[in-house]
């Protein structure tokens, strides 16, 4: 569709394919069998969109407006959109029509939402759009650098080639997010384990064994004392902690709502001890196979951090982003705007300086991509590794006592009572 007021100030790239700020709307149409089809689509408004329905032989049934932060909820799962990104490799090389072979996919990879999605491609490749102009209809399926990859293999010829880099990309991307849930996994059920534990011995067993203790008017060893004197301001002031529990938990919301938290907490939580240097390492991970996929797509630099500054998913590096594009477009070479920002390791300006001057940035992107794979597969191995024994650690401490605060006053009554 092209471009509206609100496109004006986009880039070139951007506006050639269709902006993202306009509304969304929620829309149930019929199509020319009587079909009542549903989806997701960008529009002006209700009569923009009315208009867009009816180009595309549909009746426009009912719509309403939708949030964004509720859309991105919605997403397509990456999963599907590598194997779509697969597929349609295999159609580009194998000559079959781009209509035909997404008719196929829709058969083949199944699921309501994403069947609707194709149709919408469909019906708009048909119409005359180009298909990363249909993308870009799309949001919820098609994020805006997989948009940008695409027409720039429409513009250079070379269709098959882009969507064999975004399927390796989200690929690599799915196995990623499964090794950091793999490694949270086990740590987070122990804990879960542990709080529940924790929970039965003070609501159930502690006061049980103060009441056994109080009727054989029979001292009780520090330890215990310790833990009936928590177990009595937890029951007795119980409303007082639940109701700064949920103050705590209502402000950490209201702050979160101000971009300026958010920003502080996403720069300030790559410097903490142990996590913070992983986060980094993702974040710098993600930025360099963003860039290698847009640079080897064709996209001009500059427009790359356009993209880059909407999908990197820490706000100070967005705000990063920003900065070097600024630099950039004032002749800086992308080394020096990013030596400039200071948000880079020495490593990473060395290998982006060398590449520039070599012409050779692509394969300096792909070896920082490797090397940056490599530590950060290293550190969760070494994380996970020192997670356990502070797991047993803790275990340990909590069955140590269990034994002093419990069973030692009760064997020790045991014993004066024999």
């Amino acid at each position: 569709m092209p471009s509206r007021g609100c496109c004006r100030d986009a880039p070139p790239l951007q506006r050639s394919i269709g902006c993202s700020e306009m509304p969304l709307y929620r829309y149930q149409a019929w199509d020319e069998r009587g079909r009542l089809l549903k989806g997701i689509v960008e529009a002006d408004s209700q009569q923009d969109l009315f208009g867009q329905l009816r180009a595309q032989g549909l009746l426009l049934k009912k719509a309403s407006g939708v949030k964004r932060r509720a859309w991105r909820e919605s997403r397509i799962p990456l999963e599907v959109l590598a194997e779509f990104s697969h597929q349609m490799a295999f159609i580009m090389r194998s000559g079959v029509s781009m209509v035909n072979g997404m008719g196929d996919l829709k058969r083949q990879l199944g699921g309501e939402a994403f069947s609707q999605v194709l149709d919408g491609l469909i019906r708009e490749v048909t119409a005359g759009s180009t298909l990363s102009q249909a993308m870009a209809r799309q949001p919820m399926a098609f994020p805006s650098y997989y948009v940008a990859v695409i027409h720039a293999g429409e513009t250079a010829g070379s269709l098959e080639e882009s969507f064999r880099d975004m399927a390796l990309y989200l690929e690599w991307l799915v196995q990623l997010r499964r090794q950091v849930k793999q490694a949270l996994t086990y740590p987070v059920i122990v804990m879960l384990l542990i709080s529940i534990a924790i929970a039965i011995f003070v609501t159930v067993v502690v006061p049980r064994l103060v009441s056994f203790i109080k009727e054989l008017n029979r001292p009780m060893p520090v330890p215990t004392q310790v833990l009936v004197w928590i177990n009595e301001l937890v029951a007795e002031n119980w409303y007082i902690l639940l109701g700064l529990a949920g103050i705590s938990i209502l402000g950490s919301m209201v702050a979160w709502r101000f971009p300026s938290v958010r920003f502080f907490w996403d720069r300030h939580k790559l410097h903490l001890p142990v996590l913070g240097q992983l986060m980094l390492e993702m974040v710098l991970l993600r930025f360099v196979k963003y860039l290698r996929v847009l640079y080897r797509a064709g996209i001009q630099i500059h427009h790359s951090f356009n993209i880059l500054q909407e999908v990197v998913p820490n706000r100070y590096y967005r705000s990063v982003m920003s900065h070097i594009r600024d630099r950039i477009m004032e002749g800086e070479s992308l080394a020096d705007a990013m030596e400039s920002s200071g948000a880079f390791p020495p490593q990473i300006q060395r290998n982006i300086r060398v590449g520039e001057q070599t012409g050779t940035l692509e394969e300096a992107l792909e070896q920082l991509g490797i090397h940056l794979g490599r530590m950060i597969e290293v550190r969760i191995k070494r994380l996970v590794s020192l997670i356990e024994p502070m797991l047993l650690m803790l275990v340990g401490g909590i069955l140590i006592l269990v034994i002093v605060s419990v069973l030692w006053p009760i064997y020790t009554i045991l014993g004066e009572l024999g």
